[in-house]
């Protein structure tokens, strides 16, 4: 009899553990999540500013006026600057719920350029990361983009769920935002 008393008693701690073990597993993901969409925009923002002419081209194909030369030059200057700094936030989880808002409404905004370049049909380079890519607007890299986009989708609700701000120490945080800069780098100057 004393037997089953333990069972019964043990069945809620191993549902527990289960439950434990789930949520570690999702914060990992997450964090991978998190990783991966902050070397993206790393690298894409870091080549487009080593290469901001043709990125420039990109955005007059796609419809700004090329007598708008400042709001061009204006536009291949933010946009990349907005990706760098978004990938660094992301990595350090500082004010999560604004920073995964606003990587989701990038992506979804890259997305739907490539949507609009692919019904109008236009012949344009695309240049999303700088000099390390030259191919058109496709169905593949729309593909691409969808996936970034739930991956932010992931981050953005999994962000609300469950905290992932790194406890770490300054000089850690500090450590890991230098090797995604340094990553950033090695992009642009490849």
């Amino acid at each position: 009899m004393r037997g089953v008393w333990l069972r019964l008693l043990s069945a809620p701690l191993t549902l527990l553990r289960w439950c434990r073990m789930l949520l570690n597993i999702l914060q990992i993901v997450l964090l991978l999540c998190r990783a991966s969409l902050a070397a993206v925009l790393l690298a894409a923002g870091a080549a487009k500013f080593a290469d901001t002419r043709s990125f420039a081209t990109t955005l007059i194909g796609l419809g700004i006026p090329a007598r708008r030369e400042l709001l061009v030059r204006g536009l291949a200057f933010i946009f990349p600057l907005v990706e760098v700094i978004l990938g660094i936030a992301i990595v350090t989880g500082l004010w999560p719920t604004i920073i995964n808002s606003l990587v989701l409404m990038l992506m979804c905004g890259f997305s739907l350029v490539i949507v609009v370049a692919l019904r109008r049909k236009l012949q344009v380079a695309c240049r999303c990361f700088g000099m390390l890519s030259d191919s058109q607007f496709s169905a593949r890299g729309l593909a691409r983009s969808l996936f970034l986009t739930l991956l932010a989708v992931l981050v953005f609700w999994g962000g609300r769920l469950y905290s992932l701000q790194l406890t770490g120490s300054p000089a850690a945080i500090l450590l890991l935002v230098a090797g995604f800069l340094l990553f950033a780098l090695a992009a642009a100057q490849a």
